[in-house]
């Protein structure tokens, strides 16, 4: 039974690979730079992320808002939960660049890895409803602004009261290796964590560190490699620096998956960010194992801040 379960982990990780490599190519080398200021090249973005999706099964809805005269979209899509379709746990990945830079670790490998994590979710039906979301206008000058995309979306979601349980925000998931140089903020991060950046991280500000906990916990219970854990104030530098920001302000609990991003990739916001600087592997297995601990997750009956149901 375990050898079956090895190889069909072999398999699909290989699959994932592919995959990958074709979208992060796609992204970063074929469209480029994707930035509000380069808005064709924003608008071919939107198209391909959407197309993927559907290509997967999905219907993909746009939530459509104006910035500095532009139409600009966030893209949703959703597979409803089979026991508590009231319940939702929203995945996210910003799909714009720093202008003049590929993109390539930022963000174009969290956008494979939302679009591959909802294609291996779709063939499941999970006890909670999962929502995907591919958001527009991260990068500055947007950031933190009303017109950063997941601060368009998590105030919608504020304003219809949707009972979100948390946001899990992906954000620079390829860049890693054992030979990759690991720095930190502080000293005594320096003395307790790894000096080879050769592991994904979980993030978040102490608001929300139960679920920082709980997707530790789950998937050092699925592999072999373990994910470790950053909570901290928004005063540690980073920590704060993406989508999971946008909710948090907006009163939900929400999580960041991270290679560490220029803690580890010098490459960060430059235009030497490109394909050829990933290290593949070490993405289709972060994107295989986030999938079954966010499966696992989904299927739980309670989770951090929930009653346990009465017999």
């Amino acid at each position: 039974m375990k050898i079956r379960k090895t190889i069909a982990s072999a398999l699909a990780r290989k699959t994932i690979h592919a995959n990958c490599l074709d979208i992060v190519r796609h992204l970063s080398v074929e469209i480029g730079e994707r930035a509000h200021a380069n808005y064709d090249n924003l608008v071919r973005t939107r198209d391909f992320i959407k197309a993927r999706f559907a290509a997967a099964g999905a219907n993909p809805v746009e939530q459509e808002y104006t910035a500095e005269g532009r139409k600009v979209s966030n893209i949703v899509v959703e597979i409803p939960g089979s026991r508590s379709p009231e319940r939702v746990i929203v995945v996210g990945a910003h799909y714009d660049t720093v202008e003049g830079t590929p993109g390539a670790d930022d963000n174009a490998t969290a956008v494979a890895g939302l679009l591959e994590m909802y294609r291996l979710l779709s063939a499941h039906r999970p006890a909670r409803t999962v929502r995907f979301v591919a958001f527009t206008l991260e990068e500055p000058p947007f950031f933190s602004s009303d017109l950063m995309g997941s601060m368009q979306y998590a105030k919608s979601c504020e304003k219809r009261k949707d009972p979100i349980d948390f946001m899990i925000c992906l954000e620079m998931l390829g860049f890693g290796g054992r030979w990759v140089k690991q720095s930190y903020p502080f000293e005594d991060m320096r003395k307790n964590y790894p000096s080879s950046g050769n592991f994904l991280a979980v993030v978040s500000l102490p608001s929300s560190s139960e679920f920082a906990y709980l997707w530790k916990n789950t998937w050092n219970t699925h592999s072999r490699k373990k994910i470790l854990d950053m909570i901290g104030p928004s005063s540690v530098p980073g920590i704060s620096f993406s989508d999971h920001y946008s909710f948090n302000r907006h009163g939900f609990k929400s999580i960041m998956l991270t290679d560490t991003a220029f803690f580890r990739n010098t490459n960060y916001h430059t235009e030497k960010d490109t394909i050829d600087t990933l290290n593949f592997r070490f993405l289709s297995y972060n994107i295989w194992y986030s999938y079954l601990t966010l499966l696992d997750i989904a299927n739980r009956e309670v989770l951090p801040n929930e009653k346990v149901p009465q017999a």
